[in-house]
């Protein structure tokens, strides 16, 4: 099956396949309860139910306190999540290995791996997965300034993901303090050491989308792109730098990102093979939206998930040229209205200004979803 998978044109064909299987395979299977606990260098607590764990010091010593904290969770999500999206172990590790992962990412792999009941190859493998088979529809909005009802800035974001029946139990948020580094967190799993969605102490935001159809033209000899996303939390201070950092192609596989910083800078990215291609907020476009495709002429290639991408664009353009006032929950309803049903894992608003967040987890689902926030103090204690 993992052979036949390959020779599709358009790998999301296969994406239908994967979710019956996960249902099939994970039907009555539970994560882990996640347990509220300190160990050396890290911490986890569970507010309104979900887990926010925080690590420091360095690389070495995040990986290994993560291990501690997560890693049974990760062992339960690896065999009944990465076997049915992943099979084909064997031949994807050639594919991870000729990535480039940093020398401070493999500490922080080994350091996990001393401590949970994960080995090197399957951390790694974890780490580029998503580079490998593509799946993911998301749908981001960053509105600020003429746009918003304060003028503050706000992200946000749908992560529309097949949870296979057991990721929707995992979500949690990391927030890593590295000695000497920039405090960042993030929306993620228990394993997958990159990040999606997230932000850092100086307010910098960004939610990632893939973006399909340009298989052929990837390269492997880059960093995987959710690597790649950690960094710019981890080495940017705001939405400038990050176009810096993202314009040297560090990253292996075509995405599009929205950054937003307390600066009221918000930028969508999109991150082709050959460029990026920015544009920003100003005066006369006071907000952006974002999805699955690359939107300029020369750029733009047909995929299977080309129509869902353009009919969530459209929905969300129309709301930022009616010229009408977005605020927070405005924004979660409109997140809701272009959410995927059955996959709508994650749903997140990040007001960089106040160095908050809200979250909304749980099972997939289209509909109405509970919400909680996260606050500075959750995030970023003593952040000034």
């Amino acid at each position: 099956m993992a052979r036949l998978m390959k020779l599709l044109p358009f790998r999301e064909l296969g994406i239908p396949v994967k979710i019956l299987q996960g249902m099939l395979r994970n039907r009555g299977k539970r994560i882990p309860p996640w347990k509220a606990r300190t160990v050396d260098n890290g911490s986890l607590v569970l507010i309104d139910g979900i887990p926010l764990v925080r690590v420091r010091g360095t690389p070495r010593e995040i990986g290994r306190a993560l291990g501690e904290l997560t890693g049974e969770q990760a062992r339960a999500l690896t065999d009944g999540y990465m076997r049915v999206f992943a099979p084909d172990a064997k031949g994807d590790m050639p594919l991870a290995r000729q990535m480039q992962v940093p020398e401070w990412h493999r500490e922080e792999l080994a350091g996990f791996a001393e401590t949970a009941p994960l080995s090197a190859d399957e951390m790694l493998l974890g780490q580029c997965f998503l580079d490998i088979h593509k799946v993911a529809l998301c749908t981001t909005i960053a509105a600020q300034g003429a746009s918003s009802t304060t003028g503050e800035i706000i992200l946000g974001r749908n992560l529309d993901f097949p949870a296979l029946a057991l990721a929707h139990e995992a979500g949690m948020i990391v927030c890593f303090e590295p000695a000497g580094g920039r405090r960042h967190c993030g929306v993620t799993w228990p394993g997958f050491l990159g990040l999606l969605s997230g932000m850092n102490e100086d307010g910098l935001s960004l939610a990632m989308m893939l973006v399909y159809g340009h298989m052929h033209r990837e390269h492997l000899n880059g960093q995987p792109f959710p690597l790649v996303f950690r960094r710019v939390l981890a080495e940017c201070r705001d939405a400038a730098q990050a176009v810096e950092l993202l314009d040297k192609r560090p990253y292996c596989t075509a995405t599009n990102v929205m950054l937003a910083d307390k600066s009221r800078d918000a930028v969508r990215a999109q991150l082709h093979p050959d460029r990026s291609i920015v544009a920003r907020v100003d005066e006369k476009t006071p907000a952006l939206a974002c999805t699955n495709h690359f939107m300029e002429p020369g750029y733009k290639a047909f995929a299977f998930t080309w129509f869902s991408s353009a009919w969530r664009l459209a929905r969300m353009n129309r709301a930022i040229r009616s010229g009408e006032k977005l605020d927070v929950a405005r924004v979660k309803q409109l997140l809701q209205k272009t959410a995927m049903p059955g996959i709508n894992l994650q749903r997140i608003i990040f007001l960089p200004e106040r160095l908050e967040m809200e979250v909304a987890l749980g099972l997939p689902t289209g509909g109405p979803r509970h919400w909680t926030n996260f606050s500075r103090q959750n995030l970023f204690p003593t952040a000034v």
